[in-house]
């Protein structure tokens, strides 16, 4: 898969491809369709399939309500890596800053799509806007194409058990902890990665050493508070876990922390280390406890569901992100 980042390092002599625009944070089961459509139209087509898309996202450039606090659903490194199992071509990053975001749709076109990526077809979903004031639409769009000389495919909405799919409400689901949900819309297991760095110790004083995460980048989202039935995925070895979202109730504390214990690992020193957590099923809300006893009994109940979990699963292997 060749990968372009920002429009200036297409080659002068760019034979033309097959595209779809859009920020595709989450790249879940609605993105697919479009996506699989552009890789159909480059085939038949004989040229390049290749996705568009924006970093940071544009709702953050353009300062619109909560957008500084728009939780990401897909790092740049998941998105490539997602996409390459996808079987996309090509795929091009171009920075969404204020000067890119307020070109005139036409230019856009003009410029980009047909004299620098010489375009045959453009594919896009039914709500998709571009250039300046998000005025550019499908209509725009496809009217572009005819005077131009590009195909221009529509693909309407998707809907998963009647709900249409979308990355904001992926994103509830994640944050009301809505895990199996959520997965459903993306057609793959969410994840993040994180750093483990030092904690109080209990976990371990209580017979289930605890790895504290840090998540990185700052602004993937974090699903709800819980505990979550995980994979763990580490130095390229799996292994399950159980993961703790919440505030340690128990002890009154109020910092938010992230807390993977890994069932079964003997392994070494995991400071400074990086994590990657597959998140599988939400298991009970993070409750309160009148005593470390109390609280590491109902630890060792979970543990044994999530045994019993790991025995019924049919495919016990997950590909990791690098």
């Amino acid at each position: 898969m060749n990968i372009y980042y920002g429009i200036e390092n297409i080659p002068t002599d760019y034979k033309g491809a097959c595209v779809t625009l859009g920020v595709f944070d989450g790249l879940h089961l609605a993105h697919r369709q479009i996506i699989q459509k552009v890789i159909d139209l480059a085939t038949e087509q004989n040229s390049k399939s290749m996705l568009i898309t924006f970093e940071p996202h544009p709702r953050r450039v353009l300062s619109q309500p909560s957008a500084n606090h728009l939780p990401i659903l897909t790092t740049v490194d998941e998105k490539i890596e997602l996409l390459e199992k996808i079987g996309i071509e090509e795929v091009l990053f171009i920075k969404a800053d204020q000067t890119f975001l307020n070109t005139e749709e036409s230019v856009f076109v003009q410029e980009i799509l047909v004299k620098k990526l010489k375009v045959s077809a453009v594919v896009v979903g039914y709500d998709y806007h571009y250039g300046r004031d998000r005025k550019g639409n499908p209509q725009t769009l496809t009217a572009a194409g005819k005077r131009f000389g590009f195909k221009v495919v529509v693909i309407p909405p998707f809907a998963k058990n009647e709900i249409l799919v979308r990355s904001s409400l992926i994103r509830e689901l994640l944050s009301e902890g809505k895990i199996l949900t959520a997965n459903q819309m993306l057609g793959w297991r969410y994840s993040f990665k994180g750093k483990v760095i030092r904690g109080t110790g209990r976990g371990h004083k209580l017979g289930f050493p605890t790895a504290n995460l840090v998540v990185n980048p700052p602004d993937k989202l974090i699903p709800g508070d819980g505990v979550y039935f995980v994979k763990a995925c580490l130095s390229n070895f799996e292994y399950f876990g159980i993961l703790n979202i919440g505030i340690r109730k128990t002890f009154n504390e109020s910092e938010r922390v992230i807390e993977l214990f890994i069932i079964n690992f003997k392994g070494e020193d995991l400071y400074d280390r990086e994590i990657k957590v597959i998140f599988i099923e939400r298991l009970r809300d993070e409750l309160k406890f009148e005593t470390s006893e109390a609280l590491k009994k109902q630890m060792q109940a979970d543990l044994e569901i999530c045994l019993a979990k790991i025995n019924k699963l049919e495919n016990k292997t997950e590909v990791c992100f690098k």
